[in-house]
C-alpha cells in the first residue's frame, strides 16, 4: 500500500533524530567485525535488475560480485545466496522512484540489501534530511513491529572517511542485529543510497565473517 508520504516531509524529523543519535558523529573508517578468511573471492557478477525474484545466483558458494544497475556499489557476496530484486517506484516517498537489491543468507539468518532513490527535479536531499529517512527507513521497514515504537535502537552513529553515515543498530523485539550506510550522491543531491546490513543474534562465525566480508569488499565501481 502506498504511504503518501514526501520525502520533504522528514524536516520535522530532524529534532527527533538528534534525540536518538545523541552525540554528534565523529569521522572514523569502515567498522569491521571478526577477522575473515584472507581467500581471494572469485569475481563474477551476480544477476541484476532482472525482474526475477528470490532467485539464487549459480549456487555453488563461491564469492561473487553484485554491481548495482547504475554503478552507484559493489560488493561480494557468496553466489549461493537468494537474490530479490524489487523496483518499488514511489511507493515508499511519493517525490522520489526507488529500487532494492536484496540478498539472503542459505540459512534465512542474514540479509544485505542495498536501497536506491532518486529524488524528483527540484527535491534536495540534505545530509540532515538523509539521516531522518535513513531512521525513518529502518524504523518503518526493519524494526520487528513495523512502526516507530522505539524497536529499533540506534547504538552508534559514525561518519565515515568516504563522507557516508553509518548506524549501528539493535532490534530490541526481533533477535536481530545490523549496520545501516547512508549517503548522499551526486552534485544536485537527488540521489540517495542506503547500503545494510543485517543478521540473526544467534548467527553463527560463518555468516559473520561473510558480512564482514562484504563490507569490506564494498565498493563504487
Amino acid at each position: 500500500m502506498k504511504s503518501y508520504r514526501a520525502l520533504f516531509g522528514f524536516v520535522a524529523l530532524l529534532l527527533i533524530v538528534g534525540m536518538a543519535c545523541g552525540a554528534s558523529a565523529q569521522p572514523t573508517e569502515y567498522p569491521t567485525l571478526p577477522p575473515v578468511p584472507t581467500t581471494a573471492p572469485v569475481q563474477q557478477e551476480q544477476p541484476q535488475n532482472n525482474g526475477n525474484q528470490g532467485q539464487p545466483a549459480s549456487g555453488n558458494g563461491e564469492m561473487a560480485t553484485f554491481v548495482d544497475a547504475n554503478n552507484l556499489l559493489a560488493f561480494d557476496l557468496p553466489n549461493d545466496w537468494t537474490y530479490e530484486h524489487t523496483d518499488h517506484g514511489d511507493a515508499i516517498y511519493t517525490d522520489v522512484n526507488a529500487y532494492s537489491d536484496t540478498f539472503t543468507s542459505p540459512d534465512g539468518a542474514a540479509k544485505v540489501e542495498s536501497l536506491v532513490m532518486f529524488a524528483n527535479e527540484g527535491v534536495t536531499v540534505t545530509n540532515s534530511i538523509s539521516q531522518a529517512v535513513a531512521l525513518d527507513i529502518l524504523n518503518t521497514y526493519y524494526s520487528s513491529t513495523g512502526t516507530n515504537n522505539g524497536d529499533i535502537r540506534i547504538k552508534s552513529d559514525q561518519i565515515m572517511k568516504d563522507g557516508s553515515e553509518r548506524f549501528e543498530w539493535i532490534s530490541k523485539g526481533g533477535n536481530y542485529t545490523g549496520v545501516s550506510f547512508f549517503e548522499v550522491r551526486g552534485t544536485d543531491k537527488r540521489t540517495w543510497l542506503m547500503w545494510t546490513l543485517w543478521w540473526s543474534n544467534s548467527s553463527d562465525q560463518a555468516t559473520l565473517d561473510l558480512i564482514d566480508n562484504a563490507i569490506n569488499s564494498y565498493r563504487i565501481p
